[in-house]
């Protein structure tokens, strides 16, 4: 009924794994001291890159390049 590719659950396991280690990682950029997430925005206690966008771009990005790795984006 359902069938989920190779490609997507390797990206998936990749997209977990990114976000694992950039959580406990806590990046200044997207957190704050407290351990609390900034967010999105310009002033100076927010950022340009948060942990949402990140991880999405992230997570696009890495399917987009096992596709085209497995000659399947045609």
């Amino acid at each position: 009924m359902f069938e989920i590719s190779n490609t997507l659950i390797k990206s998936i396991g990749i997209y977990f794994l990114v976000c694992f280690g950039l959580y406990k990682i806590k990046h200044p950029k997207m957190f704050k001291e407290n351990g609390e997430f900034r967010t999105f925005g310009l002033n100076p206690d927010e950022t340009i890159a948060p942990f949402w966008l990140v991880t999405t771009l992230i997570g696009i990005t890495c399917y987009y390049l096992l596709l085209v790795q497995g000659g399947e984006f045609v």
